[in-house]
């Protein structure tokens, strides 16, 4: 019995302090309205790409992680042609990244792929025109292995 009038206070002052905490008075919150003003539009101004025809430094890599890569340019029709031979380092080679620079200035980036014969064609300019090829290993080193110009020489 006494059990049971246990039971029946814990239940009453369960319900007491839960009827306690829902008694409240609600406060009454006021959310800020926002001002209509008119939206002024911000002109950035575009950051210009530095394009530059002038070759910069290559880096040899470690002999263990060397690879060559052959560019030729077509006295006809213009194309550049990259091509992977291969080398010591091939099975290493995460991606070969290549930037074709044209004296038009526009620039192109292509991915060579790293099987031997691999190539990436580009039709270049009237002018002369910049290539960089960068090479990117699986242990996270790279390397620009080639920065040449190539001059369109009309036959």
């Amino acid at each position: 019995m006494q059990y049971k009038l246990l039971g029946l206070v814990l239940i009453a002052a369960v319900i007491i302090v839960f009827s306690c905490a829902c008694t409240e008075e609600a406060t009454e919150v006021q959310t800020p309205v926002p001002t209509t003003a008119t939206p002024q539009p911000t002109t950035a101004a575009p950051t210009p790409t530095e394009v530059s025809l002038e070759p910069g430094p290559t880096e040899a890599p470690p002999s263990a992680k060397s690879v060559t890569v052959d560019v030729s340019r077509d006295p006809i029709d213009r194309t550049i042609t990259v091509v992977f031979r291969g080398g010591k380092g091939q099975y290493a080679v995460q991606n070969i990244d290549v930037r074709f620079t044209l004296s038009t200035g526009e620039v192109i980036e292509e991915q060579l792929g790293s099987r031997v014969n691999d190539e990436v064609q580009v039709v270049g300019s009237t002018g002369t025109d910049r290539v960089e090829v960068t090479v990117l290993y699986n242990d996270g080193t790279s390397y620009k292995i080639l920065d040449n110009t190539y001059e369109f020489k009309s036959r």
